[in-house]
C-alpha cells in the first residue's frame, strides 16, 4: 500500500501554528513575585486591625520564617504575639512575649513585652485551683517591669495588676483554709490560716482567720494554744465581729 507524500513545509507550518497558543500564554503569565518583608508586616497590622487574627498570626509567622534577618522581624515577633493574646491564647502569647525580651532585651518596647507576658499570666489566674504558679508568676513579672522600668507608660498599671494578684493569693490561701477547716483537718487549716496572717497582714479577712485559727486548736485539744489565740484575736479586734465568741470560749477554758 503506497502513502501519500506529505510536504515538509506543511508540516513546519502546522506545527507553529499549534505551538503558538502555548507561547503566548507562557509570555502573558509573569512570573508571581513573592510579599516584600515590609508588604506582609503591612498585610498582617491590617488583618490585625479588621480583627482577622489568624490570617494576621499566619502573616507575622511567614516574616519569622522567610525573613529572619529584615528589621520587620522585631516587629513581626511582638505583634505576633499580641495577636495570640488577643485571641486569648495566652500561654503562646507569654511564650512569644518571653522570646521577644530573650532577643531584643535593649528594645524600645521591651517594657511593653514584659507587661504583656506578665498579664498573659494575670490571665491565666483561676481562683479556684489550689495550684496557683500563674498567679505567682504574675506578681514576680509585674514586679519585673516595675524594677527595671520606672518610667514605663505600663508601671501604674503593672503596680495595680500586682497588687490584685496579691488579693487573689491571699484569697486563695483563705479560702483553702476554710475548706481544711470545714472538713476537720485542722492542722492543715492552721498552717494556711498561719501563713495568711504572716503573708498577708491587711486581709479583709484576717479577725476571721485568727478566729479560726482557735477554733482549730479548741476542736485539736489543744487549750493552751486555743486560749492563746483567742487572746491573740481579742487584742487585735476587741469589738470585733468574733469578740463574743472569743470570749465565750475563753470562759469555756478557765472553768
Amino acid at each position: 500500500m503506497r502513502f501519500p507524500k506529505i510536504n515538509a513545509r506543511l508540516v513546519g507550518t502546522l506545527s507553529i501554528i499549534l505551538c503558538l497558543p502555548i507561547m503566548c500564554a507562557c509570555m502573558s503569565t509573569p512570573e508571581k513575585k513573592s510579599k516584600s518583608a515590609q508588604e506582609l508586616l503591612e498585610e498582617g497590622i491590617k488583618e490585625s486591625k479588621e480583627q482577622s487574627n489568624i490570617r494576621a498570626k499566619a502573616v507575622f509567622q511567614q516574616i519569622l520564617e522567610d525573613y529572619p534577618d529584615s528589621k520587620q522581624r522585631i516587629h513581626a515577633l511582638l505583634f505576633l504575639a499580641r495577636a495570640y493574646y488577643s485571641d486569648e491564647e495566652f500561654e503562646e502569647a507569654k511564650f512569644h512575649f518571653q522570646k521577644f525580651i530573650d532577643l531584643y532585651p535593649a528594645h524600645a518596647q521591651v517594657d511593653r513585652a514584659y507587661y504583656f507576658r506578665a498579664m498573659s499570666d494575670f490571665k491565666l489566674v483561676d481562683l479556684a485551683l489550689r495550684d496557683q504558679t500563674a498567679t505567682r508568676e504574675a506578681i514576680e513579672g509585674f514586679q519585673q517591669l516595675i524594677d527595671r522600668f520606672p518610667k514605663s507608660q505600663y508601671l501604674e498599671e503593672a503596680k495595680k495588676k500586682k497588687k490584685e494578684c496579691e488579693l487573689k493569693l491571699a484569697q486563695n490561701v483563705f479560702e483553702i483554709g476554710k475548706f481544711y477547716y470545714r472538713t476537720g483537718s485542722y492542722q492543715s487549716a492552721i498552717i494556711r490560716f498561719k501563713n495568711l496572717v504572716a503573708e498577708h497582714p491587711k486581709h479583709k479577712d484576717l479577725d476571721e482567720a485568727m478566729f479560726l485559727i482557735a477554733e482549730s486548736y479548741y476542736y485539736e485539744q489543744s487549750f493552751g494554744a486555743a486560749s492563746l489565740s483567742y487572746k491573740e484575736l481579742l487584742q487585735k479586734y476587741p469589738k470585733g465581729r468574733f469578740s463574743i465568741q472569743a470570749r465565750s470560749r475563753l470562759r469555756t477554758l478557765r472553768r
